[in-house]
């Protein structure tokens, strides 16, 4: 009886433990199946579209321009020192003044000069008559021809030492050598001077000059009277120039070749020594692609544009020229037809989905919308027409 309790007890303990594992099975089939569907059911990503500004090539002037720096000089600059020994009578201009070719700035006192110009007017007169009496013994075969030539050497002397003593007595008188502007004043009044010292200085002003040293290989078609662009530190607004004078030879000295700027019109406050900036055009090509600058895309010294193929980023390999104030000379790489990406391209890759906004975008939709409407208007039509049949 005990053994036959023991033997049941047994066969139960089995039957539980058979019936634990087929719902363990049970159970992790259950667990499996919901993710095999899952997994089979799983959404696909799909990207969204970047939105972008486009527009297409401008069509202009190119060119290439250099920038260089220098000062404004005046077109004649002159230091004006005595000619002769004085003490200072008169100064009749001032620094500041504007004076004409040949007007008088300070008289010297003259009485001296004055009074060997005399003594030789009178040496010239007895001259002269010695000379008239002279020619009439000589009329007469009463003289010989030394005594001839010794009374006209006379004569002649007396007539150039009046020339040097009017010519001294004019020394006497300083002059502007140009018309200009007088800068600069040396000598106080009742000073003595000597020959040699300074006086005045003087500068023609009207025109001003720049004088700059372009480099022989940036000068390209640089030529006498072109236009060029002058922003003076003394004047708030924008000067234009001409230049006057390119040099035919090439500093061995620098490599450079010197090149003078007129500049006729120009503000009041505008000086000579002005710092000045120059820019000038050295070579330009017409009909030329040009593209906003920030539209490029710069890596490892090669460029490249993004443009919108069909609602999609297509990246383009781009040969770039001058670069003209914030647009870029486009040579090669695309079309005027294309339609380049010009906000938004620094994050798009190959292939990225575009939507176009802006002006560009705003046309698109309103040609989508026009497309719709006209849809719209030919089902009507056409349930209209069948209403009208039934």
């Amino acid at each position: 009886m005990m053994v036959s309790f023991y033997k049941r007890l047994a066969l139960i303990g089995l039957i539980v433990l058979a019936g634990m594992v087929g719902l363990s099975g049970c159970s992790d089939n259950s667990a499996a199946k919901p993710d095999a569907q899952q997994q089979g059911k799983a959404p696909k990503k799909v990207s969204k579209p970047i939105p972008v500004e486009v527009m297409q090539a401008e069509i202009g002037n190119a060119a290439s321009y250099y920038v260089t720096t220098s000062t404004l000089t005046p077109s004649s600059d002159a230091q004006v020192k005595a000619r002769s020994n004085g003490v200072v009578r008169k100064i009749l201009r001032e620094e500041g003044d504007d004076v004409g070719a040949g007007e008088i700035l300070l008289q010297l006192e003259d009485d001296d000069q004055r009074l060997r110009v005399q003594q030789a007017q009178q040496k010239l007169a007895s001259a002269e008559r010695e000379f008239k009496r002279i020619n009439k013994m000589k009329k007469s075969g009463m003289l010989s021809p030394a005594e001839w030539e010794e009374a006209n050497n006379i004569f002649q002397t007396a007539q150039t030492d009046l020339q040097l003593a009017e010519l001294a007595l004019t020394y006497t008188r300083i002059a502007s050598p140009f018309a200009g502007r007088v800068v600069w004043r040396e000598v106080d009044l009742g000073a003595h001077v000597s020959a040699g010292d300074l006086l005045f200085r003087i500068m023609a002003i009207n025109p001003l000059l720049v004088k700059v040293h372009v480099p022989a290989n940036r000068i390209g078609k640089v030529a006498a009277g072109q236009m060029v662009k002058l922003r003076v530190d003394s004047s708030a607004e924008p000067l234009s120039g001409v230049i006057d004078l390119v040099s035919p030879i090439v500093d061995p000295a620098t490599g450079t070749i010197k090149v003078t700027v007129k500049l006729e019109a120009y503000p009041s406050n505008v000086r000579p020594g002005d710092f000045t900036e120059i820019t000038m055009i050295t070579d330009q090509r017409a009909n030329a692609m040009l593209l906003p600058s920030v539209a490029l895309i710069e890596e490892r010294g090669q460029h490249y544009v993004f443009v919108n193929d069909n609602s999609k980023a297509v990246r383009k390999k781009v040969e770039i020229g001058y670069v003209v104030g914030e647009q870029t000379e486009i040579i090669s790489g695309i079309t005027q037809a294309d339609k380049i990406v010009v906000k938004g391209q620094r994050s798009l890759n190959e292939g990225n989905l575009l939507k176009v906004i802006g002006a560009e975008g705003a046309t698109d939709l309103a040609n989508q919308q026009q497309n719709s409407k006209s849809l719209v208007d030919s089902s009507n039509s056409d349930a209209a027409r069948s209403g009208k049949q039934h």
